[in-house]
């Protein structure tokens, strides 16, 4: 199976047949698409997110599922669906809208652009901090979820048996060994696994982070939040802002200091998973990113 990458007429003969009497005048793709999803901004006022693959349809199901049961329980905006549409024979989802969230993202060059102000870097810090807090805080059996299936360590163990069946057999020798004695040090630390699984975003990093006027406007994409360890949120924000920055969000939020190893080993091995899942997808140009420092 192919991940399915739609132009703008393909994504808007789509969006008519199940929609035919939503009037617009205008439709662009977002460039900050994604991985799994191609997205269509209407007017500059709605955002319709089509999965390009049958696995991110089943993500892009499960957060229509979870976002109504999240609705002001956060503190900062996050979508609210309107809209959906699925096939009529296989009832996999086509697409999801929703009303536009204020904001842009804020990747790496925005997040550059900023540091020189510190209030600003602190105010940032601050919102994402009060965010996690209040995310982390709900009881996942509030909103329907099930406590989590398997232990973070056994998460990770897995993961790595599926790197080294998958990817090892395209990676170069010296990267294949780093890989696996990364993995055997962090598996063997006990005292590394000492995790309180709670309600996560997931993948909270660059693309799903909107900013204006220099503070955390909404939060986006939750395609995979549910039941896990809250240090898997603070990976992605080290990975996308660095050392200094989840200083700054720890200080607001003291509790995730202590999952700030795992969250270092998880980050070591995000670009390996961005290829897990661009191969699972069939996705040529992810994969090619993911492992450009492994090949």
């Amino acid at each position: 199976m192919r991940a399915t990458t739609l132009d703008k007429d393909d994504l808007l003969k789509l969006f008519r047949q199940h929609l035919p009497d939503f009037a617009f005048e205008r439709a662009r793709i977002l460039p900050s698409s994604g991985q799994f999803n191609n997205v269509l901004c209407i007017d500059d006022r709605w955002i319709f997110r089509f999965p390009k693959s049958p696995q991110a349809a089943a993500d892009l199901a499960r957060e229509l599922a979870l976002l109504p049961r999240l609705q002001g329980k956060l503190p900062l905006p996050i979508p609210k669906p309107r809209f959906h549409a699925r096939e009529q024979v296989s009832g996999e989802l086509l697409f999801m809208g929703y009303p536009m969230l204020p904001g842009e993202p804020l990747l790496r060059e925005t997040f550059a652009q900023l540091q020189s102000d510190s209030g600003v870097v602190d105010g940032l810090a601050h919102d994402l901090a009060r965010f996690l807090r209040a995310l982390h805080a709900i009881a996942p059996a509030d909103i329907g979820l099930a406590p989590a299936r398997e232990s973070s360590r056994d998460e990770w163990t897995r993961i790595g048996a599926e790197i080294r069946e998958k990817l090892y057999p395209f990676m170069r020798a010296d990267a294949k060994a780093a890989t696996s004695a990364n993995f055997a040090r962090a598996l063997a630390d006990d005292s590394l696994w000492q995790v309180d699984a709670c309600l996560i975003h997931g993948d909270f990093g660059t693309g799903n982070i909107l900013v204006r006027a220099g503070r955390v406007s909404a939060i986006i994409d939750f395609g995979f939040c549910g039941v896990g360890d809250p240090a898997q949120d603070l990976g992605a924000i080290l990975a996308s802002y660095g050392e200094d920055f989840v200083a700054r969000v720890c200080r607001h939020y003291p509790a995730l200091r202590a999952g700030l190893r795992r969250a270092r080993f998880y980050m070591s091995s995000y670009a390996l998973i961005q290829a897990l899942y661009a191969l699972r997808d069939g996705d040529a140009e992810e994969f090619d990113d993911g492992m450009r420092d492994y090949v």
